[in-house]
């Protein structure tokens, strides 16, 4: 019998965008961020919606974010590591908040750190 699935185990689509909007609105109070998701060309629920997309395509292989890739969301940003940290912990946050287990915690954790060449400095 097959383990379930990362985006079983997170609860499908429902649980990751529960997830994603905890965590946007982590970013929106974040000291360290709040400047940048408060300047961004997209309102809180366009972001939380892109998120979601962008999450659930690459977790289920089911093909429904049509945003930008990542190199081309953060061109011209700019982004310190400290700022990409303040992202990690917002969605930890978040994860811990929705009740997400410490495995999947750092499956997530780690599929976003290794995104880091494609985000910091951009």
């Amino acid at each position: 019998m097959d383990s379930p699935s990362l985006y079983e185990r997170m609860g499908g689509r429902d649980g990751i965008r529960a997830i994603t909007e905890k965590a946007v609105a982590n970013h929106f109070n974040n000291p360290i961020i709040s400047t940048r998701f408060a300047n961004a060309h997209m309102s809180q629920k366009e972001m939380v919606a892109s998120a979601t997309e962008f999450f659930c395509t690459g977790l289920s292989g089911v093909e429904t974010y049509e945003g930008k890739s990542m190199p081309d969301a953060h061109a011209g940003m700019n982004i310190t590591a400290a700022e990409l940290v303040a992202v990690l912990d917002d969605i930890l946050d978040a994860m811990q908040s929705e009740g997400l287990g410490d495995l999947e915690q750092a499956e997530v954790l780690k599929i976003l750190y290794d995104m880091k060449p494609e985000i910091l400095g951009k």
